[in-house]
């Protein structure tokens, strides 16, 4: 007679489903990638002329991100939670913006790289990883200091403003403060990015109400004070951020206002990608055969990808995609809902909003939602640096998957 006995088991296992998603999403970019950008990588310099230029960049970095980020799965959530880990990471990304700022490598008027031997690096990148780091790592300190029955205060008044200033008003600062280096590089989409990030990571982070209030009040004045000086200090500020008040005039005019002064020239982008969106009918021209990106859309390998994608398989190939990361931001959800600690949640909340947010801005602009951002489409526009933080991100959430969450329950059977 067999006797069966149960034994509750803490195991590790990797997160199989999502790791596949991240294969699919990835080969769904390299396929797209390599279709859209033939004709771009073509009309290059004659040294660098192929059609597959674009494709075996990004093969590279994607190659150097999967690695990272399967190698990062199996690294336990818990060790990241060092402060030495997290306090590196706030360092470094402050210290990389500043240099940004200052030396950086300009391209259309903007410093948003730095040159590392013969290669571009975006910090931004970086920054937008390792800010989600620093929050969950100084989150989990505060957390654990009060645990030890620390950060107590004499009276009522005076604890609420010490909980208002450990959970609220030092961390949102901090991160604000690289968030305003990032503005005035000026990189407007990324500013947006990191914001979101911030919020939804503090949103989820346990702080009271009470603190928000309270700790929101006092970064809100301290910003507007701050915003004031910096156009005191810099009157010429309007300069920096023309192209964003262009693209909203852009925005507007494709709305129907007339009265803004864009020229044909200034909306051809637009309503070119616009065009090659609604060209593709049902089901498409045909993977490979986009006219619109033959430089009727420019640089269509990157912001506008999905115009040409749709344009070549049609509402149902667009559709499809939307599917995909659908399901991946399910997935996301799923391992949220099942962490074990703040840390670990806020980890996953953080670097899922970082993956989502740019597909949703994406995809507002290429649906003239919203106005352009240059915000590219994760795992699908071309982006070195881009595709390889967006892995490290996917990394960190396998990792929260497989040893953040709750005891998984198994039941072996005993002879």
């Amino acid at each position: 007679m067999t006797e069966i006995s149960k034994r509750s088991l803490r195991v590790k296992r990797s997160n199989i489903p999502l790791i596949l998603m991240m294969f699919v999403i990835v080969v769904f970019g390299l396929v797209i990638l390599y279709s859209v950008s033939g004709p771009a990588g073509y009309a290059r310099e004659a040294e660098e002329k192929s059609s597959l230029f674009y494709l075996s960049k990004q093969l590279g970095y994607t190659v150097a991100g999967l690695v990272l980020a399967l190698v990062i799965s199996f690294i336990p959530i818990k060790l990241f939670k060092h402060p030495f880990v997290w306090g590196v990471s706030y360092g470094l990304s402050l210290l990389l913006i500043v240099i940004t700022k200052v030396g950086g490598y300009e391209l259309n008027g903007a410093k948003r790289w730095i040159k590392i031997g013969g290669t571009t690096f975006q910090t931004s990148e970086f920054v937008k990883v390792a800010i989600v780091i620093a929050l969950a790592g100084y989150r989990a300190f505060i957390v654990d200091q009060r645990k030890k029955g620390k950060l107590k205060a004499e009276t009522k008044t005076k604890q609420i403003l010490k909980d208002a200033f450990f959970d609220f008003i030092l961390p949102v600062s901090m991160a604000l403060l690289i968030d305003a280096f990032i503005l005035i590089q000026p990189h407007f989409s990324c500013f947006l990015i990191v914001g979101f990030v911030v919020f939804m990571c503090t949103l989820n982070s346990g702080v009271s109400l009470r603190s928000w209030l309270v700790g929101g009040l006092v970064v809100l004045v301290v910003g507007i004070i701050g915003v004031a000086t910096y156009i005191t200090v810099n009157p010429d500020y309007q300069g920096n951020f023309a192209h964003v008040v262009q693209r909203f005039n852009i925005f507007a005019t494709t709305k129907g206002d007339e009265t803004t002064d864009v020229t044909d020239d200034e909306m051809r982008q637009v309503t070119n990608a616009h065009n090659a969106l609604g060209s593709g009918g049902m089901w498409g021209r045909g993977l490979g055969n986009s006219r619109a990106k033959y430089n009727y859309v420019s640089e269509a390998q990157n912001d506008y990808i999905f115009s040409i994608y749709v344009e070549e398989t049609g509402f149902v190939g667009g559709a499809i995609l939307i599917l995909v990361y659908l399901t991946i931001f399910a997935m996301f959800v799923m391992v949220i809902l099942k962490t074990d600690s703040i840390f670990s949640r806020m980890i996953a909340t953080g670097c899922s909003s970082l993956i989502m947010i740019q597909v949703l801005l994406n995809l507002a602009v290429e649906l003239q939602i919203a106005p352009s951002t240059g915000v590219t489409l994760p795992f699908v526009s071309y982006g070195g640096t881009a595709q390889v933080f967006l892995l490290i991100a996917y990394g960190m959430i396998l990792s929260v998957s497989r040893s953040g969450t709750a005891i998984v329950e198994k039941k072996e059977l005993d002879e």
